[in-house]
């Protein structure tokens, strides 16, 4: 059929009317499109700005901070220059009053000056961190950091704890695979290390981490190490039931142990008596928390049977290479060494640990 001139116009008209509404549809999106794409750039170039203006003020912080550390310096030498002097002074004037007070005044200024560098002087930490990490600052300056380094610290001794379990487990299934005894001393390794790593950079942030736990880690390294390096001899294979029974007993202790410290330091920060930045057990209101709880009392025979459990493991070891005329491997007597070494110290450690809150219960009870 063909069209009129007139509904050929008509149809014509429609299609242009049809097309120009499309047309005006997309032009207001493609409007609104450069508009936050204009607006997206304007606000990406003021956040830009910023960041430039913030790293030239993080520049002229750390600037300042040189400044104080050397100003420190000079005040900690200034200090032991005086205290000289007065050592110098005659025997008459060392016993007059002003001599003593002007003591006094100078060794509070040298307790403000030590805290002083101690919050200030950046620190690479202990030769165990830099043989890690190098010649590097691990000081945080910001309590939020501070804070978040020993939550990661206390998440990973969560995670990892339960793996000594875990191992355990898969050793008393499967004792002659050596897949899974070398790959249970190289978590160990990793484990200590790794532990080992991060309490050295909480104790350069302010921890209260005691000494005994550091060495305890490095021991803990040094037996690693050891076992990784024996061959699967006639002594190995003598052994390795027993370590493992005592690594399943370690780990449920420290997953028992971890849980009771974790909510006592909670407690202890609320109180005032702990920082944040203290992992848990290390705290110094640890020892003043009056009074014994039903967690403690219950830990102690687990803690004394895994401590005893390590000085029988040295009695073992030694006592085998006795039996053979110490013609063993290195290891049995190094393995020896460590377990007295960690029973001796851990024993000692949760001795003193106990007797210092039953004497503060006992003073608690007296007034």
């Amino acid at each position: 059929m063909i069209m009129s001139d007139k509904q050929q116009q008509q149809q014509s008209s429609k299609g242009n009317t049809t097309n120009n509404v499309v047309v005006g549809a997309e032009s207001k999106e493609l409007q609104e499109i450069k508009k936050e794409i204009s607006d997206l750039s304007r606000n990406h170039s003021t956040v830009q700005e910023k960041g430039v203006q913030f790293k030239e003020q993080i520049h002229e912080g750390f600037r300042h901070l040189d400044e104080i550390v050397n100003t420190l310096a000079k005040h900690e030498k200034e200090a032991s220059q005086l205290t000289s002097r007065i050592k110098s002074l005659s025997d008459k004037e060392k016993h007059m009053d002003s001599t003593k007070e002007l003591s006094k005044q100078l060794g509070e200024i040298k307790a403000s000056i030590k805290r002083a560098k101690t919050s200030f002087t950046p620190e690479t930490g202990s030769v165990f961190v830099r043989l890690f990490l190098g010649q590097v600052n691990v000081k945080h300056y910001r309590e939020f950091e501070k804070f978040r380094l020993k939550q990661e610290y206390e998440k990973f001794k969560k995670k990892t704890n339960p793996q000594f379990i875990l191992f355990v487990v898969l050793l008393l299934l499967y004792p002659h695979s050596s897949f899974i005894t070398t790959s249970w001393q190289i978590w160990l390794l990793y484990y200590y290390v790794t532990l080992a790593l991060r309490e050295n950079i909480l104790l350069v942030n302010g921890s209260a981490i005691k000494p005994w736990w550091i060495i305890h880690h490095y021991l803990s390294i040094a037996g690693s190490l050891t076992n990784l390096l024996w061959p699967f001899s006639p002594a190995f294979s003598h052994f390795l039931p027993q370590v493992t029974y005592f690594s399943g007993a370690q780990g449920l202790v420290q997953i028992l142990t971890n849980r009771y410290q974790q909510g006592r330091l909670y407690k202890l920060v609320a109180m005032g008596k702990a920082n944040i930045i203290d992992v848990t057990g290390e705290s110094e209101g640890w020892n003043d928390d009056p009074g014994w709880t039903p967690s403690a009392l219950f830990l102690l025979p687990f803690l004394l049977f895994v401590q005893f459990f390590q000085l029988y493991n040295s009695f073992s070891f030694f006592a085998y290479a006795y039996t053979n005329e110490f013609k063993v491997e290195w290891q049995v007597l190094a393995c020896g060494l460590i377990f007295l070494l960690l029973g001796v110290g851990n024993l000692t450690t949760t001795m003193t640990t106990y007797y210092q809150k039953w004497t503060s219960n006992k003073k608690v009870k007296d007034n």
